[in-house]
């Protein structure tokens, strides 16, 4: 269904990576988050009202918090989309997730205030009336809200959309809180307990938590998260698909927002090899990450010494002793460098986030395996942090 969704409304579907195309996916689900949460929005809060309560007034005016969103989100997709100019020489996407933030705080003000209505209701309890007619729309609601939430989420996947997976996620939520409140209607009427302040305060703690939510998805790419394991293997089998390559390491995504991503990395080269030559395959390697994945990267070349002896032996022992150390992830850029009182052994080592081992320790570990193959080397390291 969702296929004859995208291929009816979304000119040039296929092609979901460009941005023109991903702000359509946008548009859709938005349009469609307007249309059917107004609808319910506006039916539920007549309906909750007339029968006097406060779990479905609640659920209403989750409703049109939700259409709001939906709204925020268009007007969000269409100002990220707008090419970069002198001020945000990075674009705009990054908008996306202050849109997200802001749909973030009216979620949580609505949540809040319905709390205390509930909480209201619970000290001073006033009587609702059953009606089927109520029990059935929030059933029709139920499966409407439903079907939305499994298309929205299934976009929001299929473009990498952060703001269309939340509205889906808070869909799937509504449909949770209204069968909580269908629920507690059937109890009214079959056992006499109104549970009706109690089953809005389970519908406020619902929209609360998923405004919580939100903000934390948020706020991860802002402050900045490491890429995902798919996005950099592809990126590595794309630049090790090259021969001319040996090896690649100091890797970097930046995140600008949705289809504003640049790279950086070290490819390791042979430096008997035609630097013209590399060069140009070096370049190849940039222009295919921007045709294939749509990230602009640029390339450091290392040139790498592969015949030296010294090199080959270091590289062994370096790699041994590092296997035996918690907290470093791996080496590279090894390389020899003779003086005349002694050898410098220079070479980086990568670090994995939170290490419980000193640099002093490592540094201390790597120095007396290097010594022991010969009293003339001495260590350099650089040390990396890994952003994988």
């Amino acid at each position: 269904m969702k296929e004859f969704l995208w291929r009816k409304f979304v000119k040039d579907y296929e092609n979901y990576k460009d941005p023109e195309v991903r702000g359509r996916y946008t548009k859709l689900t938005g349009t469609l988050g307007i249309v059917v949460n107004s609808v319910l929005c506006v039916v539920k809060i007549i309906l909750g009202l007339g029968i006097h309560s406060i779990a479905v007034v609640a659920d209403g005016a989750h409703d049109m918090a939700d259409s709001v969103a939906a709204l925020i989100t268009l007007i969000g997709a269409r100002i990220a989309r707008k090419p970069a100019d002198k001020n945000h020489p990075y674009g705009h996407a990054r908008v996306e997730y202050l849109c997200s933030l802001v749909v973030s705080a009216i979620v949580l003000i609505v949540g809040f205030e319905l709390l205390k209505n509930s909480v209201d209701k619970c000290i001073h309890p006033q009587p609702t009336d059953f009606s089927w007619l109520m029990v059935g729309f929030m059933v029709f609601a139920i499966l409407l809200k439903g079907s939305q939430a499994l298309f929205t989420i299934a976009t929001g996947r299929h473009i990498n959309s952060l703001p269309v997976i939340a509205a889906g996620t808070d869909n799937r939520n509504d449909v949770i809180t209204s069968i909580i409140i269908v629920i507690g209607m059937l109890v009214h009427h079959f056992t006499g307990y109104d549970l009706d302040g109690y089953m809005g305060c389970i519908v406020s703690l619902f929209i609360l938590y998923s405004g919580v939510s939100l903000i934390r998805e948020t706020i991860n790419p802002l402050l900045g998260e490491p890429p995902d394991r798919e996005v950099v293997d592809e990126m590595h089998n794309i630049i090790m698909s090259h021969p001319e390559v040996i090896g690649v390491h100091d890797l970097v995504i930046y995140n600008y927002g949705p289809g504003r991503t640049f790279a950086s990395f070290h490819a390791e080269v042979d430096s008997r090899g035609d630097i013209l030559e590399i060069h140009d395959v070096i370049d190849r390697i940039e222009r295919e990450l921007d045709e294939k994945m749509n990230i602009n990267a640029a390339c450091h070349m290392d040139p790498i010494v592969l015949d030296d002896p010294v090199r080959i032996r270091m590289q062994e022992v370096v790699a041994q002793t590092i296997m035996d150390i918690d907290g470093v992830e791996s080496y590279h850029d090894l390389r020899v460098v003779p003086g005349t009182t002694h050898t410098n052994i220079i070479f980086d080592l990568v670090l994995t986030p939170g290490m419980k081992v000193s640099r002093e320790e490592i540094r201390k570990q790597l120095e007396d395996a290097v010594k022991r193959e010969g009293s003339q080397y001495e260590i350099v390291i650089n040390f990396d942090q890994s952003f994988i």
